[in-house]
């Protein structure tokens, strides 16, 4: 029954176009809605009003640092710059999880824990995903932060050079959770493994019209459950896009009559593709939530593969980039 409404109800893989079908739209938006009210009807069996109560009361503490929670294996070739990266745009701390890497991430992660909070932890097993994310969320309940669960390639990017603090504090204190939509950055061509920063390398992305995933900025206080790896967790609260606009569950990209998001404030550039040499390496690496069923191919890198849009902002981020490195070789300098 589940595989028949699936292909009644959700599109083809490759189709990650809107139409302009105002029915599908509606039974989209109907669809959302009760699943949204099925998630608050779960949270009050499993939890109760006192533990809801509890947990919105906790949520309205609004200046909150911000956290990136990843897990990672053999990224040494682009931890660096992850990690510079996102120091450069105002993140507070990261919360890394290192799946049994057996390059040089550890010595990478170590440096730039001189200058930055960095919970490094060494996570051995497969499929363990969901697990590295579960256990985030339980140590960090009683911190005061909001968790953004990326991947190592994936970049949080702030339209218009917003300031990240500043974006945060603007939702109301009972959001509990932002979804944040990808913007798909393609190989540009390159067969090979590039030289050189990923930002400069690959300055390609898909048009407005391509409909992408999302990912998670939430409390960690008002997570339930780890869902959907890091793309969506089970919160108590109030759940939003980027813009603020109510979102009553997950908006699935394949569900029918599912439109394009907003990016007025806030995307994370995903460099899903890099070149062919790097893709070959992401299938031999498994998946992290499922090693068994690896759903990487190259029929997913030639869906994603979008190179329509250029990047114009690139040189920015790398003044940034380069600005934090020096300030960092100074540093070790006066050490020295």
């Amino acid at each position: 029954m589940k595989k028949k409404l699936k292909k009644i109800l959700f599109k083809k893989n490759t189709d990650r176009y809107s139409d302009n079908s105002k029915i599908k739209r509606l039974i989209n938006k109907l669809l959302s809605f009760c699943m949204g009210i099925i998630l608050v009807i779960q949270n009050y069996v499993v939890w109760g009003p006192k533990k809801i109560h509890q947990t919105k009361k906790l949520g309205k503490n609004k200046d909150r640092k911000l956290y990136i929670l990843s897990i990672m294996k053999n990224e040494d070739k682009y931890l660096d710059e992850w990690l510079y990266y996102h120091r450069s745009i105002g993140v507070d701390g990261f919360i890394i999880y290192d799946n049994e890497s057996n390059d040089n991430s550890k010595s990478i992660i170590e440096k730039h824990s001189k200058y930055v909070d960095i919970d490094y932890t060494y996570f051995t097993g497969k499929s363990r995903q969901t697990a590295a994310y579960q256990d985030a969320i339980e140590r960090y309940r009683e911190k005061n932060v909001w968790i953004l669960t990326i991947d190592i390639d994936e970049f949080l990017r702030p339209v218009n050079r917003l300031d990240i603090k500043k974006w945060l504090l603007s939702f109301s204190s009972n959001v509990s959770q932002i979804l944040i939509p990808w913007t798909i950055y393609g190989s540009a061509g390159h067969e090979k493994r590039q030289v050189g920063l990923v930002i400069n390398n690959y300055p390609y992305h898909s048009n407005i019209n391509f409909i992408t995933e999302y990912k998670s900025i939430v409390k960690p206080e008002s997570v339930r459950l780890s869902f959907m790896g890091g793309h969506f967790y089970k919160s108590i609260g109030r759940i939003v896009n980027e813009s603020g606009k109510k979102l009553w569950y997950y908006p699935y990209v394949l569900l029918i009559g599912s439109r394009p998001s907003s990016r007025n404030f806030m995307t994370i550039n995903h460099y899903y593709c890099k070149s062919v040499q790097d893709f070959n390496d992401k299938i031999g690496r498994g998946d992290a939530f499922n090693y068994k069923n690896n759903l990487r191919d190259f029929t997913e890198f030639k869906i994603q593969d979008r190179n329509e849009v250029i990047d114009y902002e690139t040189q920015f981020y790398l003044q940034k980039i380069s600005r934090l490195r020096q300030l960092d070789e100074s540093k070790n300098n006066e050490k020295a």
